[in-house]
């Protein structure tokens, strides 16, 4: 029955090719709208991996000109951060140019193999003086590589990720409930170091450079400096910010610039003797005011809650992820109007031929069945064409947006196949009853 249904479509080469293209771009862009839901919708349901209810942003701007040196840089940043301490409610604070939720930016790392000739022995500190267990025993020497080993580093590229970057000169990952998985958190004179600025990593980002191997010791370029980055510390994955692998974040020692402006992250304890952390309040926040305006007057401050970042930034996941799941709605809702218009169409220009099929003893439900496999076989060829376009729409994707080139899960594939296929079909029902009502009469006009 096939046959001679693609011999009548044929004929019809115009509608029947619309109906094509019409199906495979409503399911090429309903597969990438399902996979943008999936990802945000996810995404906004996520842990964050952090108490971001306890922790809190304060901002200060100097009134007058940007300080002249760093050693006056941080001679403020230890007078503020003594008043802090000294305040009611606040268990920590580190300065932090950049802070999750906030502002932070992505740059590709990419880690060093074991014969990149960039990969000199100065950038691999074999001591730690600030890590009491480092010592020359606890991280015995690798043994040799095994030139049949697939994993081993010469018989593979080097690993490379893009990772949310937070500067840390001592205290920030610690402010923020990070304990140390492997190695140890970054400290105050770390951002010094010479050959090599040392580095925290996620658990995640050090699975994707690393698979395998151990972080703690290895050393990684970046694309923004040329100065590479040593890791010393492994600490729990979090979620840094909006957008893709949100958990692959590091922590580099950077000197800061100098300019007028100073961050800091504080947590909040209780108020009186020691215990948990609590939710941030207002009475918090002008406590923290208060004493950043009593270390210094003439300048102003601004304290806000993290959370109200991090609730922006789930939101905006939501946000996103509702309307990914609108966008599947109208398209489905395009492609059934348009199926319903088109199948029409084929109805109408063959009223004749479908009374002579009346004529010669067609009963009615011949004739509907006969428009709903047209219909069946238009629909399937159209969702083996929109795996072509869907092919196309990734590849544009991932040169505009790579963030948007998000894999394709075979269930979700099938599920978005198996709903513009009924929508088709639903779309074909109602023309299908109109072709069964033709008389055999229409055979004899001309």
């Amino acid at each position: 029955m096939i046959g001679p249904v693609v011999r009548a479509l044929a004929r019809q080469k115009t509608p029947a090719l619309l109906v094509v293209l019409e199906t495979a771009f409503g399911f090429a862009l309903a597969v990438q709208a399902s996979g943008l839901a999936f990802h945000y919708t996810r995404a906004a349901s996520a842990p964050r991996g952090i108490d971001t209810r306890s922790l809190l942003l304060a901002v200060t701007e100097r009134d007058g000109p940007s300080f002249a040196s760093r050693d006056e840089r941080e001679a403020v940043v230890r007078r503020d951060t003594e008043a802090l301490s000294r305040a009611a409610g606040v268990r920590g604070a580190a300065e932090a140019t950049s802070s999750p939720y906030n502002l932070t930016h992505r740059e590709v790392v990419e880690a060093i193999s074991a014969d990149d000739p960039h990969d000199s022995h100065d950038s691999h500190p074999s001591h730690d003086p600030h890590d009491p267990h480092d010592s020359h025993d606890s991280h015995p020497s690798p043994p040799p590589l095994d030139p049949h080993d697939p994993l081993a580093p010469h018989d593979r590229a080097p690993q490379r990720a893009l990772a949310w970057m937070l500067d840390d000169r001592g205290g920030a990952a610690a402010v923020l409930g990070l304990a140390p998985l492997d190695g140890r958190l970054l400290v105050p004179g770390d951002a010094a170091a010479a050959a090599a600025t040392p580095a925290v990593v996620t658990q995640a980002l050090a699975a994707r450079l690393f698979p395998g191997g151990r972080a703690v010791g290895q050393v990684v370029r970046r694309s923004a400096r040329q100065k590479p980055l040593a890791i010393v510390g492994v600490v729990p994955s979090f979620r840094a910010s909006l957008g893709p692998d949100p958990d692959a974040v590091l922590f580099a020692a950077e000197e800061p610039p100098l300019g007028r402006t100073l961050s800091y992250l504080i947590r909040l304890g209780p108020t009186g003797g020691e215990g948990g952390d609590r939710a941030a309040d207002e009475g918090s926040i002008a406590r923290v005011r208060e004493a950043l305006e009593r270390a210094d007057a003439r300048r102003l401050v601004m304290v806000r809650k993290l959370d109200e970042g991090a609730e922006l930034d789930t939101g905006t996941s939501r946000g996103a992820g509702g309307l990914a799941l609108t966008l599947i709605g109208m398209t489905l809702v395009v492609v059934f109007l348009g199926r319903v218009g088109m199948a029409s169409l084929l109805v109408s220009e063959r009223r004749q031929a479908l009374g002579i099929r009346r004529a010669l003893g067609a009963t009615r439900g011949d004739v509907a069945r006969l428009v709903l496999v047209e219909n069946a076989v238009l629909t399937t060829a159209g969702l083996a064409a929109g795996a072509f376009a869907l092919a196309g729409l990734r590849a544009a994707a991932r040169a505009v947006a790579p963030g948007l080139d998000l894999p394709v899960d075979p269930l979700r594939l099938g599920l978005v196949a198996a709903a513009v296929w009924l929508a088709g079909m639903a779309a074909a029902l109602v023309p299908a009853l109109r072709a069964s009502a033709v008389s055999p009469a229409e055979a004899s006009r001309s």
